[in-house]
Parts: C-alpha cells; sequence; structure tokens
C-alpha cells in the first residue's frame, strides 16, 4: 500500500511542475525585459507587443495567437535562442545570437511556431572558423576560397552566425556548398549592408558577392 506521505509527494511534485509549466506560457504586452534571456516582438525593430523568455525555457508550442506572429528578436545578457518552423521544435530551425530587427531579412517573419532559448558566453561568434580541409558538417555549409569548391575552405554547422569574419576570411569567399541547411550572406559586418539567401550549392559567387562577404548566417 502506497503511503500517504508518497502520495503527498507526488501531489506536491506534480503541482510544482505544472506551476513551472504555466509560468513558461508568454503573454503579448508590454513586460519589462529580462536581465537575461529573449524577447519576441510582433512588428519589426523591436516594435509592438512582446513577450519574453528566460535561459533555459522552452516553448514546445506558441500558445494560440502568438503562433507564426514574430517579427523581430532581442536578446538580453548572453542569451541565444533557436527558433523553429513547426511545433515541438520540429522543421527548419535557426539559431541567433545577437539582435534581429527585422526576421524578413532572414525568411524567418511570421514564421516561428516554436523556440528555445539558452545561456551563451557570447555566442557562436566566439568560435572564430580555421581555413582548412575539414570534413563537411551533417547540417551545415562550407566556404571555399576558390571556385568550385576548391583551395581552402571552413565549415559551419547549421544554426552557426559570423557577426563579422576574423582577419584572413573577410571578403575571401568564392564558392559555398550546403548540407541540409540555409545560408545568407552580409555585405558588411553585423549583417549589415546587401544580403543575400543561398538555398543551393554556388560554384562561383562572381559578379558583386564574390570575395565580398563580411558576416554568415547559417540555418
Amino acid at each position: 500500500m502506497i503511503g500517504r506521505q508518497t502520495i503527498g509527494c507526488a501531489i506536491g511534485v506534480f503541482c510544482l511542475f505544472s506551476a513551472g509549466t504555466a509560468s513558461a506560457q508568454p503573454r503579448w504586452g508590454h513586460e519589462r525585459p529580462p536581465a537575461a534571456g529573449a524577447c519576441f516582438y510582433k512588428d519589426i525593430d523591436y516594435r509592438g507587443e512582446y513577450f519574453c523568455v528566460r535561459p533555459g525555457e522552452g516553448l514546445q508550442s506558441l500558445p494560440s495567437g502568438m503562433g507564426d506572429e514574430v517579427s523581430s528578436i532581442r536578446l538580453f545578457g548572453t542569451s541565444q535562442v533557436t527558433v523553429f518552423k513547426d511545433k515541438n521544435w520540429h522543421g527548419r530551425s535557426a539559431h541567433f545570437s545577437a539582435d534581429v530587427s527585422d526576421l524578413r531579412r532572414d525568411g524567418w517573419n511570421d514564421q516561428i511556431s516554436s523556440l528555445d532559448v539558452g545561456r551563451g558566453s557570447g555566442g557562436w561568434d566566439d568560435r572564430p572558423p580555421a581555413w582548412g580541409h575539414g570534413r563537411p558538417p551533417r547540417e551545415g555549409a562550407c566556404f571555399y576560397e576558390d571556385k568550385d569548391f576548391q583551395g581552402r575552405s571552413f565549415c559551419a554547422t547549421r544554426g552557426a552566425t559570423y557577426r563579422s569574419l576574423p582577419s584572413g576570411f573577410n571578403d575571401k569567399i568564392t564558392s559555398i556548398r550546403l548540407f541540409g541547411s540555409e545560408v545568407r550572406l552580409y555585405e558588411n559586418e553585423n549583417f549589415g549592408g546587401k544580403s543575400s539567401e543561398i538555398r543551393s550549392d554556388v560554384r562561383n559567387l562572381k559578379g558583386h558577392w564574390n570575395d565580398k562577404v563580411s558576416s554568415i548566417r547559417v540555418y
């Protein structure tokens, strides 16, 4: 026979779990942003109503009225966020370690159905690439110094971002190979200037983009 003390403990754990789950459910509003975490805005440039999520919390499914409604994201502290196209952390995903003022530039405007906010130590940018001939990732992209995927290369896993390519990489990319992912190239550092979305392998970035890439997102 199960004792009353055991039953009481089980009920207590269940209630605690339920309370923690309920507290993670956001609501549109204008709450005070957290010291660490992420806030998700209805409009671009961090305007309109928003909701915030603290580090270590994930939303398996955005509540009714919030799904596919996020247009910009602001991060606080050293937090990072991974967003997903479908519920239950499925489908296409992207990892952000810096503010995103307009998700249209990355093909994510009103496209988020689930998300996860994690703690970071400065983001993926703290992991600089290294020229070499390493093994391509299972999901991600490889960037080559010469056309036709020749010469030295560096690879990035899906979700990586480089807001400023290190010395020796800036304006040195000539071809790109994708592995189950997409890439957005930016002309300037910090995802500024002209941008272009890459959805298939590019043997030669001739024209405007040849040796003109200064920051990158892989998603």
